[in-house]
């Protein structure tokens, strides 16, 4: 199962999770599979990311961003001597899902972050 922006799904995978609005109201139930006409309603929803099944987007690899991937790579440095503290940690996974997400999709970071 893998968490990806809605820009990288691709008509055909699964979902492994549903796609819920704010509220909780099941939109596109968990096991549908995506097409073009649903992937264009998640988007005019401003739906931003979804769970498909297996790991069909390689967030790791060399073909993203690369300006992401490094800051990707300088967070267990950075949080080093903060692993005791829930809140960094929490903040630390947060921050190594967006550059996860930005070097998977070649955006990179915005400009406030560098």
């Amino acid at each position: 199962m893998q968490k990806i922006p809605l820009s990288l799904a691709e008509p055909g995978m699964i979902l492994a999770k549903p796609v819920l609005r704010e509220g909780g109201l099941v939109l596109v139930a968990e096991g549908t599979e995506l097409s073009e006409a649903l992937l264009g309603r998640l988007k005019s929803m401003e739906i931003e990311a979804v769970t498909v099944e297996g790991v069909p987007v390689n967030l790791d690899g060399p073909g993203g961003d690369a300006s992401a991937v490094a800051r990707l790579a300088r967070l267990d440095h950075l949080f080093r001597r903060l692993a005791a503290d829930p809140f960094m940690a929490r903040v630390k996974e947060a921050l190594h899902q967006y550059f996860q997400l930005k070097a998977a999709s070649g955006r990179g970071a915005p400009k406030d972050c560098r």
